[in-house]
């Protein structure tokens, strides 16, 4: 490879990295400050960290009320014989639907209605 070609590589090299980081600031996924690939390496690892955060928060507050739903509808019960209190499950899973309103970078989406379950596994019920 000549120096004119070496030269010629490397300029459309950082134009593409450029163009690049453009596409990933204007999806609000990088920061505007952001020049090198690192930096926006380091704002996309942010961005996915902060969002699988936010999502195990919801999965578990979701979680939460559907088990609480079914201890007040008998799916699940309390035993409180022996001392001890027990969680006794009458049914396989919990199971609901919904749609989820989902944000990547500064776009908003909505995932449409899908159905989700917890099983006995899922909740660690002794097989008893």
């Amino acid at each position: 490879m000549t120096d004119v070609t070496k030269k010629l590589t490397k300029k459309h090299r950082v134009i593409g990295i450029l163009h690049t980081l453009k596409q990933f600031k204007e999806a609000g996924l990088v920061e505007e400050d952001s020049m090198y690939a690192h930096e926006a390496v380091e704002d996309v690892q942010g961005e996915v960290l902060d969002t699988a955060e936010r999502w195990y928060k919801i999965g578990a507050k979701r979680g939460a009320r559907e088990v609480l739903k079914a201890l007040l509808d008998g799916r699940l019960e309390i035993d409180d014989t022996g001392g001890e209190l027990q969680v006794l499950a009458t049914a396989m899973k919990l199971e609901w639907t919904a749609a989820l309103n989902v944000s990547v970078g500064a776009e908003k989406q909505r995932v449409s209605k899908k159905a989700y379950a917890l099983t006995l596994r899922d909740m660690e019920f002794d097989d008893q």
